[in-house]
This record gives structure tokens, C-alpha cells and sequence, in this order.
């Protein structure tokens, strides 16, 4: 990935807001400086560079902990969420009323990658299953590549949405549910034949990342802008070096150049996919770059990054 001009790092020790907390749910409005704090100040950010906001998007939402929904709800006439999976955004609708009830709107079951279109899930178990050979199925995956692009994953909200966020989506994306089935199946196979079938399911991964990338930029208006986030390196024992470094007094230009090259030496390659290809899709003008350190709730700690910009014409 290359260096990104102007690239600013967020500072540690910034003042606390306030949200806009609504209901019972934590939305983690009192918090400053965590990981949470930063989605927040990213999205913020990106809505005060809107020309005109109206209609905001959030995909991949989950449990709606990292976006601070009915805060962005104040800004926008309309709120939409979009997941894969259930989520409780309308019971806590429900509950709560008010001006989130009226403004957030949640989509569940959302094929972001039009995999479910064509089956892939179940052809690809019943592959496995049958002992169809590595070659195969890495013909089968190579051929999905193709087969899911004559599909759309939301073309009746193509170019509705003054903001879209994609939140953290790039690393959940298709590739370890694939890599679960595939492991369930391991002892019928050679390695020859595991390698084989890997190397394609990376190579149908890149496509359906860039894929995604793609369908963000349709979501949004001429004049909008698009903001996600990712986790891009996971500071295990050998890693926490990087984290230190980066607290190190150094100036800008100086901070991205070690940033990014750490990503490319250390970051997941899922992440650093999704990233470059869509930076390469922004604008340079009005262009944010944010990174940040993620102490998660399961121990593990990131890197991440976040980002947001106007697509290309």
C-alpha cells in the first residue's frame, strides 16, 4: 500500500463529548480515546465535510456498538442499517420511540457478496462432502468469481445515501466461514490438494473484496462520501513493538510512512486488500486517515485504520 499525503495520526489524550446516548443501550457516548471514541470522531468528521446531509448508511453494524446509531441519527433524515445477520436494532426500537424510532431503519439478511445467490455455500459443502478433487474445486472457486457479478446486492438503493459506513466488514467478509467448511473436511484431502483449494478461495477473496468496495461506492450520491474502518494488524507478543513506535513524537509524514509500511510487513492481508483498493477509489481531495489502537473485549489487541473520502468520478 502506498503512502497516503497529509495523513493525519489522532492524538492520544483527547477531551471527552458527549453523545447523543438514547435508551438503555451502551453506545459508548461517555468513552473517549478507545476504539469506540474513534469510529465516532471518524464518522463525525465525514458528516461535517457533507455538503448536504440526508440519508446515512451503515453496513455491517452487528450489535451496533461501535456506531453511535442514534447520534448519527440527529444528522441525517434517515438512518439505514444494513446486516448479514438478525440483529436487536428494531426490538430496541420499539422500546425506546423518540427521534431514533423515527430515523433508523434496519435491513437484516443482507447478501453483501451475492454468494447466496448462487448457492455457494451449499455447492461448496456438497463438493467437500463428495471428495470432489483440489482441482475442482479450485475451478469451482475461480468460476464464482465471475458467476456472483451478474448479480447486485442492493441495486434498488444504488446512489441513495449522502454517507456510507462500513464497519470493520473487510476482515468478516466471506473468507473465514469458507475456511471453517473447509477445515471440517481436512482429512479427506492432500495437502497438494489443500493448498490448491486455498490458494483459490484467496483468490475468490480478493474479487469479493473489491467487489464490496464497488458496492459501497454505488450506494452513495454523486456528492457523498463513503467512511469505514477495519482491523488491520493484531499486536500478539511479537507485534506490541509496532503500537510503541507509534507513540513515539514524530512528525506526520513521518508516522504514515512506519504506519504503512508496517501494514504491508505486518497487516492482514484481507485488511490491506480492502484498503488499498478502495483508497485507490477516493478522491485525494477532502481525504481522512485515521488510525488507532483496539483493545477488544476478547483480550486481543489491533491496529486499525480508518478512513473516509468522496469516490472518484
Amino acid at each position: 500500500m502506498r503512502n497516503v499525503p497529509g495523513m493525519m495520526q489522532l492524538p492520544f489524550g483527547v477531551p471527552q463529548e458527549q453523545g447523543a446516548g438514547i435508551g438503555t443501550l451502551d453506545w459508548g457516548e461517555q468513552e473517549w480515546g478507545t476504539h469506540r471514541y474513534h469510529v465516532r470522531r471518524l464518522i463525525r468528521e465525514s458528516v461535517q465535510l457533507l455538503a448536504k446531509p440526508e440519508k446515512a448508511a451503515v453496513l455491517g453494524a452487528g450489535n451496533h456498538g461501535d456506531v453511535d446509531l442514534p447520534g448519527l441519527a440527529v444528522h441525517f433524515q434517515q438512518v439505514t442499517v444494513l446486516d448479514t445477520e438478525d440483529n436487536m436494532l428494531e426490538e430496541w426500537l420499539k422500546e425506546t420511540g423518540g427521534l431514533a424510532l423515527s430515523r433508523l431503519k434496519s435491513l437484516t439478511r443482507v447478501d453483501y457478496t451475492c454468494l447466496d445467490h448462487i448457492s455457494f455455500y451449499e455447492k461448496f459443502e456438497e463438493m467437500l462432502m463428495n471428495g470432489a478433487s483440489g482441482t475442482e474445486i479450485a475451478d469451482y472457486l475461480r468460476d464464482c468469481v465471475f458467476e456472483v457479478r451478474r448479480y447486485e446486492a442492493l441495486p434498488h438503493l444504488n446512489n441513495t445515501f449522502s454517507l456510507v459506513v462500513s464497519s470493520g466488514v473487510h476482515t468478516q467478509l466471506f473468507y473465514i466461514d469458507a475456511l471453517t467448511q473447509l477445515y471440517s473436511h481436512m482429512e479427506r484431502y492432500a495437502e497438494q490438494d489443500i493448498r490448491q483449494i486455498i490458494e483459490a478461495l484467496g483468490y475468490l477473496r480478493n474479487s469479493l473484496i473489491s467487489d464490496y468496495n464497488r458496492l459501497l461506492l454505488s450506494l452513495v450520491k454523486p456528492d457523498g462520501r463513503v467512511a469505514v474502518w477495519t482491523d488491520m494488524i493484531l499486536l500478539d507478543e511479537d507485534k506490541k513493538w509496532i503500537a510503541e513506535e507509534l507513540s513515539q513524537p514524530r512528525g506526520d509524514r513521518e508516522r504514515a510512512r512506519f504506519l504503512f509500511e508496517a501494514f504491508g510487513k505486518y497487516g492482514m492481508e484481507t485488511a490491506v486488500i480492502g484498503l488499498k483498493d478502495l483508497y485507490d477509489r477516493m478522491r485525494p481531495e477532502q481525504l481522512l486517515f485515521r488510525s488507532w489502537v483496539w483493545h477488544t473485549e476478547t483480550g486481543k489487541t489491533y491496529i486499525v485504520a480508518g478512513m473516509s473520502g468522496h469516490p472518484r468520478s
